[in-house]
């Protein structure tokens, strides 16, 4: 074994201890949640504040449509789909049971149009139609829905329809769907005033959206409803106020009211029981890594995003940060790699946040005499150190 290979293996880890400190307000306990399961969290943090049945098999009914919305989504952005590309009502379309914006076969109607219709009172017509639009066919689109699914980790998941009607094989989870509203609302805040429209109107027929909290809350401004028989009413709600931005999915509640009730208790508890703060801006740099055998003798490490963390706390509080990142790393390294984890550390030494820190720059594999150089080099540097 060469000496370098042997200093890679031994020299494994490094450590950089800083001191934060945060003004949080102290976190009340969770208040009782009449729902099957439920989950809350901050999205700026992502941070889950509070759970019950994270990860159990749930109906989602038309939560479902989460998953149509966000590939939906996808194909605007990526110009597959045009907001004025004139969409026609198929027959599966015309044939579907649930909420429907009443489109006529014979009637095309504006893209932009149909997912607004979709969005604001759960139109399984409209999702048909914007499925097939995109994929051809309804049994394609579910099939590139479970290959999202599979592609951005939800463990929990599986889709039969893009609607959300109750069929055997149908599932997801609470933790999967928060994932999912969190990517939503992450990739395309272009989006997002669509989902707090409160009224939609087609062939002289106006109905509400069915999310009363949008009626109840001005900060409230999305997301998703659905209820099935055995499933029960179910929500997925955001909120944005006071520069905090909450997310909450509940499932198997007893009604329309007790979710809007019970959705407002959690986003409540939340919003008055932590407080964020801001740990870095984007793309700055918290320390350098080593490279090996690359183009550049180190690697910035830090958040591409702006990174931020929710703590509840009595009062004052100082916490520690600790990073911990393998030290040195081998090229080629791709912007974004995760080299290592910055750990928010209590007073009596207990992690009580963690975050992933990741390369700021591309660092190529040296080539031929540069490499040879860079190889020497390095291991001159790295001898007694």
């Amino acid at each position: 074994m060469m000496l370098t290979d042997l200093k890679i293996i031994i020299k494994s880890l490094c450590l950089l201890c800083l001191s934060l400190v945060l003004e949080c307000i102290s976190a009340e306990p969770v208040p009782e949640i009449n729902a099957a399961a439920y989950v809350v969290a901050d999205q700026q943090s992502q941070t889950i504040l509070a759970s019950r049945d994270l990860d159990s098999r749930i109906e989602p009914a038309a939560l479902t449509k989460l998953m149509t919305t966000y590939l939906v989504f996808q194909a605007l952005q990526s110009g597959k789909l045009k907001p004025e590309s004139m969409l026609t009502l198929p027959t599966s379309g015309w044939q579907s049971d649930g909420s429907r914006i009443f489109m006529q076969p014979d009637v095309p109607m504006k893209a932009e149009t149909v997912i607004q219709g979709m969005l604001t009172i759960s139109a399984n017509d409209a999702a048909i139609t914007l499925a097939t639009a995109i994929s051809g066919s309804e049994k394609a689109f579910v099939r590139q829905m479970n290959e999202e699914a599979e592609k951005i980790g939800l463990k929990n998941t599986h889709f039969i329809n893009c609607t959300g009607q109750a069929a055997e094989g149908q599932y997801s989870s609470v933790g999967d769907l928060l994932q999912l509203a969190q990517l939503l609302i992450q990739k395309f805040p272009q989006y997002q005033n669509w989902f707090a429209i409160k009224s939609f109107t087609n062939n002289g027929i106006t109905q509400l959206n069915r999310n009363l909290l949008l009626f109840r809350d001005d900060k409230v401004d999305g997301l998703a409803v659905g209820y099935t028989i055995n499933g029960g009413y179910n929500l997925a709600v955001s909120s944005k106020r006071n520069g905090r931005s909450i997310i909450a999915i509940l499932v198997g509640t007893d009604s329309s009211e007790a979710r809007a009730a019970e959705g407002s208790k959690l986003i409540s508890w939340a919003l008055t029981s932590f407080n964020v703060a801001k740990l870095y801006d984007g793309e700055h740099k918290i320390t350098d890594i080593s490279v090996y055998k690359g183009d550049k003798s180190s690697v910035p490490i830090g958040f591409i995003d702006t990174a931020y963390v929710t703590q509840p706390s009595d009062g004052a509080k100082k916490l520690k940060l600790q990073l911990e990142a393998v030290r040195p790393v081998v090229a080629p390294i791709r912007k974004g790699l995760v080299l290592g984890t910055l750990k928010l550390i209590n007073e009596n030494n207990q992690v009580v946040a963690e975050k992933d820190v990741v390369a700021l720059e591309e660092v190529k594999e040296a080539r031929g005499r540069d490499g040879w150089f860079n190889r020497l080099w390095y291991w001159f540097t790295n001898l007694f150190t």
